[in-house]
C-alpha cells in the first residue's frame, strides 16, 4: 500500500515540476474588438511574452456594413508615424484585391478583413522584445485605429 501512495506522489510531484513539459502549448488568445460602430480599437494595448505563439481574433461587432476591420502588426513602434503613414496610404493604393494589406517589410502579421458582424483571425510568433504598432488598415482607418503590442521577456 504505502509503494502505491509513493508512486501517486512522485507522479503528481513530477506532473507539478515538469508542468507540461514536451507538450505544445496553445497561443494566448485576444479578442480585438472595434468600439461599436466607431474608428476605434476598444483595446490598444496588448501584451505577449517574445518568441510564444499569440492568436489575434478581430471580432468585428460593428452594425454598419461599412465598417470593415483588420488588425496589421507593424515591426515599428508607435513613434514611427511615417512608417504607420506609408503602410495606411498604401494600404488604400492596394485596394479591395489585396484586402488593403499593401507589400511591406514593415507587416509583421495581419487578420483576413473582417466585415460588420463577423471574425477573423491570425496565429503568429511574438517578437523580440520592445513595442510594436498595430493598426487597421481599411480605408484610412489608420490614422484613428491604432495599438500596441508590447512584447516582453
Amino acid at each position: 500500500m504505502r509503494d502505491k501512495y509513493l508512486a501517486v506522489v512522485l507522479v503528481c510531484f513530477l506532473t507539478l515540476v515538469l508542468g507540461g513539459y514536451g507538450q505544445a502549448q496553445s497561443p494566448q488568445e485576444v479578442i480585438l474588438q472595434p468600439v461599436g460602430n466607431q474608428v476605434a480599437f476598444e483595446m490598444v494595448e496588448i501584451t505577449a511574452k517574445a518568441g510564444s505563439q499569440l492568436k489575434v481574433v478581430m471580432d468585428n461587432i460593428a452594425t454598419n456594413p461599412g465598417m470593415r476591420h483588420n488588425f496589421v502588426l507593424l515591426n515599428v513602434g508607435p513613434e514611427d508615424t511615417a512608417t504607420i503613414e506609408s503602410i495606411g496610404i498604401g494600404a488604400i493604393q492596394a485596394g479591395e484585391a489585396k484586402e488593403y494589406i499593401p507589400d511591406s517589410k514593415a507587416i509583421l502579421a495581419f487578420t483576413p478583413m473582417a466585415d460588420a458582424g463577423k471574425r477573423t483571425e491570425v496565429v503568429f510568433t511574438v517578437p523580440p522584445p520592445g513595442d510594436y504598432s498595430y493598426i487597421c488598415t481599411y480605408l484610412g482607418h489608420y490614422i484613428q485605429m491604432r495599438g500596441v503590442l508590447h512584447s516582453v521577456k
